[in-house]
């Protein structure tokens, strides 16, 4: 049995092949048949086999030198669009109306504003509470203290005393 060198390239293939097709060519009978593997066949049929791997080989290289083109053509395309798009949509807005169908159907979106996170609500009530300290403020439920839970309660004079009504 035969042992095969693997071939790596496309040019291996291709230089395997074209040795081939120069063999074929020269011991190949031009008439007839010979035997490979217990099956016939003739010099065309051969020559047709070898020929069709190189002519794939070629296309699909012309095929893949025409997607790099086409994938640069695409890039180049997608890079203009991004550049106008935000353009675009500004000039819809500005021209229409940020409310107005035009503007939706160009592509504006309105923002939704993003929620306050806990720890951005925990700084607010933290600030809040410094301001009421530093204006002497204090909230509702401060000033409606129960009677008599205070020293002097609000409703009797310094040391301990009620004034008088006159």
């Amino acid at each position: 049995m035969t042992t095969h060198k693997t071939i790596k390239s496309d040019a291996d293939v291709i230089a395997l092949c074209q040795g081939r097709l120069k063999a074929i060519a020269t011991y190949v009978p031009a008439t007839g048949t010979i035997s490979c593997d217990g099956k016939p066949y003739t010099q065309a049929q051969l020559t047709g086999i070898y020929q069709r791997s190189i002519d794939t080989r070629h296309t699909l290289d012309s095929l893949r030198n025409q997607e790099e083109v086409a994938l640069e053509d695409r890039d180049e395309a997608d890079a203009a669009r991004k550049a106008v798009d935000d353009g675009l949509v500004s000039w819809g807005v500005n021209a229409f109306g940020a409310k107005s169908q035009q503007a939706k159907d160009i592509g504006y979106v309105p923002r939704n504003p993003t929620p306050p996170t806990a720890a951005t609500k925990a700084a607010a009530q933290a600030k809040a509470q410094v301001t009421r300290a530093q204006r002497g403020e204090t909230g509702s439920k401060a000033k409606k203290t129960p009677a008599g839970s205070s020293g002097n309660g609000g409703s009797s004079a310094p040391g301990g005393t009620t004034p008088s009504k006159a």
